[in-house]
């Protein structure tokens, strides 16, 4: 068996085409909440289209995929909504038995195992509650009489910006596009708004 092959076996284990799946939804997940940066998207990107590659090979349960991808919008809404943790369970349930129904085992193809779903689980559990929360916390859109008053503050770059990157301003942090490179650390004035998206340039 060459490499190629090897691969491709891999990649069509029920378990690691799943925890492909997962992991690009959790990057797309990231590169919504903190947006700019580049990587999560690129994770996203890789992870699914392997994570799908896989499935696709595989008796794969569109009741449990929906179940899944149900899971994930109700653990969004969480923040979102007020429900004193009754989304969150709600999402834990689905997300479980998502995963256990998403690959049907056969004679010779064994489902997802049940340690992989229960590890899963909680790490995505972990994942929105820590991190994700935290990163909207960050990420928050400040309250201003009018947006336009931003324009001529001055902040720090806190992430490269070639050409799309993450600026601070005050306490904030703000995705920002600038129309030269610059580098953690420069200083910046907000030249444009678009959106949640700050148009910026070297300060001087």
């Amino acid at each position: 068996m060459d490499i190629a092959q090897a691969l491709w076996q891999l990649l069509i284990n029920p378990n690691v085409a799943y925890l492909l799946l997962i992991i690009g939804l959790w990057a797309g997940i990231t590169a919504f909440v903190m947006p700019g940066t580049g990587l999560p998207e690129t994770i996203a990107a890789v992870a699914l289209v392997l994570g799908v590659t896989g499935l696709a090979q595989l008796p794969v349960d569109l009741v449990g995929a929906a179940m899944i991808a149900l899971a994930f919008v109700l653990f969004v809404l969480e923040f979102k909504i007020v429900s004193h943790g009754a989304l969150m369970a709600g999402g834990i349930v689905s997300f479980a038995f998502g995963s256990i129904f998403l690959v049907r085992p056969t004679e010779t193809q064994p489902g997802v195992s049940l340690v992989v779903v229960g590890m899963t689980t909680l790490a995505t559990v972990v994942f929105f509650a820590v991190a994700v929360r935290a990163a909207l916390r960050t990420f928050k859109l400040p309250v201003f009489s009018s947006p336009q008053r931003l324009i001529g503050a001055r902040g720090t770059v806190k992430q490269s910006l070639a050409p799309v990157g993450t600026v601070q301003l005050k306490s904030e942090l703000w995705s920002a596009v600038s129309d030269e490179p610059l580098s953690a650390g420069d200083p910046v004035v907000v030249t444009g708004i678009e959106g949640l998206k700050l148009h910026v340039a070297k300060a001087k």
